[in-house]
């Protein structure tokens, strides 16, 4: 799916705001708010261009659903932007080393996110995929 954003956020005020926000950049959204909802998704629909992936979700947690779509073999590379309300290391350390893409913590106008989604977005397109070994940048959040 060529222009398509998977977005699995729990916190529907969160969702409304980062689908408003990607529409506007001419982005197609596709939503879940649950690890139920995503896990299907990995089934029946193309792999997206991104997948923006909070940590705290019903049925499954971010990690877990980070496990799943990187063992699946269309999904595996799909760059993955790990989102959290909280800055914890521990939490950033694992989510990088489990193959996550970035890691950015949540303010209220999602700015840090949407800098992040431009940066993996113009990664994926002058180098054609992701770097394998992001980089921390300020924050601990990585571009």
């Amino acid at each position: 799916m060529a222009r398509t954003i998977l977005c699995i956020e729990d916190e529907q005020d969160t969702g409304d705001l980062l689908q408003s926000i990607l529409e506007r950049e001419g982005y197609v959204v596709v939503r879940a708010a649950d690890g139920r909802q995503a896990t299907s998704l990995i089934g029946t629909m193309q792999p997206p261009m991104l997948i923006l992936l909070d940590i705290v979700v019903p049925y499954a947690n971010g990690f877990e659903l980070l496990a799943a779509f990187r063992q699946h073999h269309e999904w595996k590379h799909v760059p993955i932007i790990m989102v959290s309300a909280d800055y914890y290391e521990p939490d950033i350390q694992r989510a990088l080393s489990e193959g996550a893409t970035a890691y950015v913590v949540k303010n209220p106008e999602l700015q840090d996110l949407m800098q992040t989604v431009k940066q993996v977005l113009s990664s994926l397109a002058s180098e054609g995929s992701v770097a394998s070994a992001p980089a921390k940048s300020q924050n601990g959040r990585t571009p």
